[in-house]
């Protein structure tokens, strides 16, 4: 049945599941995802003060927001918490897979000692290891993806999956070798899921940012002074991202309008990737 142009990119009715929602990136991509239609359920950090922050913006423009306060790089507490949401009532139709971290760093200096990482408004600190990068970047994103499809096809219903890999999941970069191999992982296992699960109406797509402008980026320019005009310099754009140039995107992979594609990782980065 064809969709009306105009009808092609709605999410009316639709309910979307999100983690790492209340990131810089995540909330301007669930607040696209409400304004055009749907409700959000937010996977969060527990005690994320940006918590706050999502539900106000998903609730001024009209739509409904609910959160689970969960470890996403703890397997068997995401589990726990996708049964809590089913047990709950909610019926599931697009997922964005973007709760992730990062640690800067030489490959000498990625030992198990743990650094601090502050939230995107310095009110969360979070112990950091390569091993919880691993768990949250990686490991999380397919035990999400994994309950959330498994529970697609238990109700014979088609839906979306949308994975957040990273410009650095193409091109190496120094000083983030364990984050790109954790983005480098999400952009295959978006490949192997999309293999898999086609059959059930279920696409799979991954959205890989360059560099955005973040608050968590900020503190990076902030301490790197030069890094600001570097990525300008290098990006033929000539512009770091902002989070709002992913609406489009998201809207794309979240809708009626990607129902043929999956399988794809579509690259965000003002055409940085290819200079």
């Amino acid at each position: 049945m064809r969709v009306a142009t105009s009808d092609l990119f709605s999410l009316e009715g639709k309910t979307v599941i999100a983690t790492g929602g209340t990131g810089g990136l995540g909330q301007e991509m669930c607040l696209a995802m409400a304004e055009s239609g749907a409700d959000i359920v937010s996977i969060h950090v527990p005690d994320d003060p940006d918590q706050e922050y999502l539900v106000r913006a998903i609730t001024a423009v009209g739509r409904k927001v609910t959160g689970y306060a969960c470890d996403v790089g703890n397997s068997s507490d995401l589990r726990v918490t996708f049964r809590s949401i089913w047990e709950a009532g909610f019926v599931p139709d697009i997922l964005l897979n973007c709760a992730g971290m990062n640690r800067r760093g030489a490959i000498e200096e990625m030992t198990d000692e743990s650094i601090d990482l502050v939230s995107i408004r310095a009110s969360l600190t979070i112990e950091l290891t390569p091993v919880q990068i691993i768990n949250v970047n990686l490991k999380g994103s397919y035990v999400a993806a994994q309950e959330f499809g498994m529970q697609l096809i238990k109700l014979g219903r088609p839906g979306k999956i949308i994975n957040i890999g990273s410009f650095t999941s193409f091109v190496a970069m120094t000083n983030v070798s364990v984050y790109s191999a954790t983005k480098g992982g999400v952009v295959q296992m978006t490949k192997a899921f999309s293999n898999e699960w086609a059959q059930h109406g279920i696409q799979v797509n991954s959205i890989c940012p360059g560099y955005f402008k973040t608050p968590l980026a900020q503190g990076l320019i902030d301490k790197y002074p030069d890094v600001e005009q570097y990525i300008v310099d290098r990006t033929p754009a000539g512009r770091w991202g902002h989070p709002s140039d992913l609406r489009g995107a998201v809207l794309f992979l979240a809708s009626a309008a990607s129902d043929f594609c999956t399988g794809q990782s579509l690259v965000i980065d003002g055409g940085m990737m290819f200079r």
